[in-house]
């Protein structure tokens, strides 16, 4: 194994884009991965045609994956990605982004970067998965979006819905992550199309490519990676959406460990009982064939790229360039992975010019504010206009009867137990009260009695203050307790203040539980 000891890389290893202010020496843990610099370094060197690699740096790092950028002796710049220990079943996740991304390259001729070297198996020199490939090209939007015209911003979303149009061409006959044919294991299946395209193209693409299980870290999470689940390929999105529930119902049936009932982490009752969310997933099987549209084509298998923002876009001019970061896309049911890219989606009031009253305005942050309306509204509204034209498939989504409560009930499934088990009930009450307007000639195959919904209602309560309080740190501290290096101090006297607060109010036991569990939160000295 490589050894870290005295080496001058150390920090290419561990995450130093942030802390977390509880739990950080599992987090780092987990984001934690020693490599072969001098290996990668050589590697990449001659993927490219050059002699050696005279720089490498660390340029950006997110949650699951660090990047490098390293220079060569021949002026050349690769880029080097290696997923964290957290990013994914190992192999399959490396394995499945750069098929997906080839895919992409060369099926759909959307603009990304070229792979030259790659290695889903750790046991290689460098000692690690990486992926090495090309340096985007272009300026990446999110550092000049801003200083746009409005003309060179809304050609650069008819681009974005050029790209949209090409994801949108074929779809597939099942339901999975992509992989190269030569890279299959058991249970892939050969990566066969639907779609306007060349009789030619649709072999090509069953001979280089397979559908096979999904790398979605929900899947794979913790005990479940260990699990005999079903992570697909499958033939139906009924089949995907059973296989979510299956999975949370044998999770919690075999490893969800109630807290204490005085632990200041556990939401409610309910939250804290693993036979109140099994009840739950159990009425969301009852639903499950209902939440799917009556168009087929609106949950056929799409590789979708659901990330599309600024950071992920390079542009040179009012062109796209370049759309990095496809680890996460998959051909999924397209109306549950479809929504407003996060460069368009405006919630303002649409505002498509100056009001007349503008130049009457004083200069100052109500003209700005003005001009940041307008600009929004138009982007948000050429967008919508293109897409109305081009791909009219994604526009009769946003117009499915409830199409968010549709999707965020599926959103929501993912894990009650570590994540939160009132937004799914609530999801699903609003399924039962919404019943008749769905559309359904059938009576509604769950209900929730008087008692259940005032119990909700109660901790509804408690959880909105939660939400809101979270929502007052955005940008500030997370759920999760991460913070930015240059906040970690202040928010960790912020929180030490709670803290003094909180044990002021309490008293016996419960001031004891209160003080054990944000211990961490104590000022020193």
């Amino acid at each position: 194994m490589y050894t870290t000891s005295n080496s001058p890389y150390e920090h290419f290893f561990h995450y130093t884009s942030g802390r977390w202010l509880w739990d950080e020496e599992s987090q780092q843990r987990e984001r934690f991965l020693a490599f072969n610099v001098q290996e990668l370094q050589r590697i990449a060197a001659e993927s490219v045609g050059a002699q050696s690699c005279v720089s490498i740096t660390k340029f950006a790092e997110g949650g699951h994956n660090k990047v490098f950028r390293l220079a060569m002796d021949n002026g050349f710049v690769a880029i080097a990605r290696i997923p964290n220990p957290n990013a994914g079943p190992a192999h399959k996740t490396t394995a499945s982004e750069v098929a997906t991304m080839d895919f992409a390259r060369t099926v759909l001729n959307i603009p990304v970067p070229k792979v030259f070297a790659w290695s889903a198996a750790a046991n290689n020199p460098v000692e690690a998965e990486y992926i090495i490939m090309e340096e985007a090209r272009g300026t990446q939007l999110e550092d000049v979006w801003d200083g746009k015209t409005i003309s060179d911003k809304t050609n650069i979303v008819k681009g974005l819905v050029e790209i949209e149009k090409k994801l949108l061409s074929v779809s597939f006959t099942r339901y999975g992550n992509i992989y190269f044919a030569g890279d299959g294991f058991p249970g892939c299946e050969a990566a066969k199309v639907v779609g306007d395209i060349p009789a030619e193209l649709k072999t090509g693409v069953e001979e280089r490519f397979v559908i096979g299980p999904v790398v979605d870290r929900d899947f794979w999470h913790g005990e479940r990676a260990s699990m005999d689940i079903d992570r697909g390929p499958w033939e139906t999105p009924q089949d995907y959406l059973t296989a979510i529930v299956n999975r949370e119902i044998a999770w919690i049936s075999s490893f969800a460990v109630p807290k204490p009932p005085k632990d200041i982490f556990v939401a409610s009752e309910a939250q804290n009982s693993p036979s109140s969310h099994v009840s739950l997933y159990k009425m969301f099987l009852r639903i499950l064939p209902y939440l799917l549209p009556k168009n087929k084509a609106l949950s056929g298998s799409t590789l979708w790229h659901w990330d599309i923002h600024s950071a992920n876009l390079f542009v040179e001019g009012n062109r796209i360039t370049s759309l990095i970061d496809w680890q996460d896309t998959w051909a999924g049911p397209l109306f549950l992975q479809f929504r407003h890219p996060k460069l368009v989606d405006f919630n303002g009031e649409v505002l498509l010019k100056l009001p007349e009253n503008y130049e009457s305005l004083e200069e100052g942050d109500e003209k700005a504010r003005t001009r940041k309306q307008v600009e929004k509204s138009i982007v948000l509204y050429t967008y919508e206009t293109e897409t109305d034209k081009q791909n009219p498939l994604l526009s009769e989504i946003l117009r499915i009867h409830h199409g968010r409560t549709r999707r965020e009930t599926v959103q929501f499934a993912a894990n009650t137990w570590d994540g939160d088990i009132i937004p799914f009930r609530q999801c699903l009450i609003r399924i039962e009260r919404h019943w008749d307007e769905l559309g359904f000639n059938t009576p509604c195959p769950i209900h929730f009695t008087e008692e259940e919904l005032q119990a909700h209602y109660k901790g509804g309560e408690g959880w909105n203050q939660r939400a809101d309080f979270w929502d007052s740190l955005a940008g500030f501290v997370s759920r999760d307790g991460w913070t930015s290096n240059e906040t970690y101090v202040q928010a960790l006297e912020m929180f030490a203040e709670l803290r003094e607060e909180g044990l002021k109010n309490l008293t016996g036991k419960e001031r004891l539980d209160f003080e054990t569990q944000t211990r961490w939160a104590e000022r020193k000295g």
